[in-house]
Order: C-alpha cells, then structure tokens, then sequence
C-alpha cells in the first residue's frame, strides 16, 4: 500500500509516533511519505484550506491517507468530505480547551476510521480502535552507565513536575537534568543519566510516551500519576511487550485491508 500521513510538527509526540509507524510499514514492504502541517506548508494554526487543497492535488497517488490530530482531519471533512473512503485518523491526546466539542464531533464522525492512542479516549469514543503507541526498542537501552540525576521532560502540560523534580533531587542529594528541545536521537543519552524520572502530565494527555522510553531505557525509579498511560504504567497488568510498534500497525493493516 502507499501510505500518506499528515500530522502536526516534527518534534514532539507527533512526530515520533509518525516516525515509528513509517518505520515499521516500510519493514513490511508499505510506501510512506509524511507531510506536517508545521515543517512542510509552514502553517502553525487551523489552516484548513491549505491541508484540504494539497492533498486534493496528491490524493490519487496513496490508498490511505491518515490524519494524526482532529484538525487535520476536520480539514479532509468540512465542508465536503474529500477522500473519504480512504481517511482515517488518529487523535493523540483530549483536546483540552472549548475546541473539545469539535474535536468530538470530528471522532462521532469518523466512527470506525478512528484509531485512538489511550483508554480514556476508547471511552470516550467506543467505535474507535485502540492502538497503542509503541517504544522504539532499538534506540532506547540501557547504556550501563552511572545514574545521578532527576530527569524530566519540559512541557507545557506538565506545569508540577519541575517543582517535583527540584525537591525530590534536594532531599536525595541528586541533580536536577531537563530535557528542554533535545533532539530524539540523544533522548537515550538523557535516560541513561536519570536514577529517577518524573512525568506529571495534565489529564488531556493521550499517552505520555516518554514513560515507556524511560522504562526501557532502563531508570530504575519512574514516577508518574493516572494520566495517559500512566494507570495502566503502575497496574499489575503492565508488560513492555505490549508496546510495540508491530502489534501498533498489525492492528492499522487489519482495519485498512
């Protein structure tokens, strides 16, 4: 199959889902091209116009078009459905302001051409599929080397966790290390210095991805809340196995096919 993926940016969550996935179905003899919003048309707010007109020009050459964010796909939907048969879309995370209740029309629309990352999300959204994002076991290890550090990641959605981290490295005589626009490539690098890594996401995250990568990588000490992956993170039930990108598109292809 060829495979045309639209998502929002190439840093951040998006654009590592987006990579893994791409990953993974060129292993299996599948064509992918990406687009972002952001790093290809330079459009950094809801353009819909721009996504719709582009690939109109393009959507002959792909049998799936799959839209990573609710407002790209409400870009192929409004005010005619463009490409129907073959969009499908994934939404990551809630969306967390009164833009809610478009995203939620968007979802209802889609029904069972929505894919969704997160337990929360199949809750809200019962038709969907849920597929989680999965750990690029490759890239993320356990380099063995000597851990002294309090690690977290900056985000907007985490507005407690550095507060967390500032306390918790004063009262274990650890240094505290933020990953602030680390390239992915070095992510690991960071992982492997962190005796303790620490991730409070706000309730809207989808999936929280850094908690897995942490965990292969080998922190022996994660600390994270309810939120995303994190209820599943701390449950009994818990296998890294279950994370992984060939169980992420096995689940894609059988709705696809």
């Amino acid at each position: 199959m060829k495979i045309l993926m639209l998502y929002i940016r190439n840093q951040g969550g998006h654009g590592t889902v987006v990579r893994g996935l791409k990953k993974e179905l060129e292993k299996r003899g599948h064509k992918v091209d990406l687009l972002s919003r952001e790093d290809h048309f330079k459009v950094y707010s809801f353009s819909p116009m721009v996504i719709r007109e582009a690939v109109r020009r393009i959507e002959d050459r792909y049998d799936i078009i799959y839209t990573h964010d609710w407002s790209l796909a409400l870009s192929l939907l409004f005010p005619i459905p463009v490409c129907s048969k073959k969009h499908y879309s994934l939404f990551h995370g809630h969306q967390p302001n009164k833009l809610r209740f478009i995203q939620t029309l968007v979802g209802k629309f889609m029904g069972k051409k929505l894919f969704v990352v997160g337990d929360t999300l199949k809750e809200r959204f019962p038709k969907a599929t849920l597929v989680y994002n999965g750990v690029d076991f490759d890239n993320f290890k356990d380099l063995k080397k000597e851990r002294n550090c309090v690690g977290w990641i900056k985000r907007s959605y985490e507005p407690r966790t550095e507060e967390e981290v500032e306390k918790l490295a004063y009262l274990n005589n650890l240094k505290p290390l933020c990953a602030d626009n680390i390239p992915y490539e070095e992510m690991n690098e960071f992982y492997n210095k962190c005796k303790v890594f620490i991730s409070l996401p706000e309730a809207f995250t989808g999936f929280n991805l850094c908690i897995l990568e942490a965990k292969t990588a080998g922190v022996p000490k994660i600390i994270t809340n309810n939120n995303g992956i994190g209820l599943k993170f701390q449950s009994q039930e818990f296998e890294l196995s279950d994370f992984s990108w060939e169980k992420n598109v096995d689940k894609l292809l059988e709705v696809w096919k």
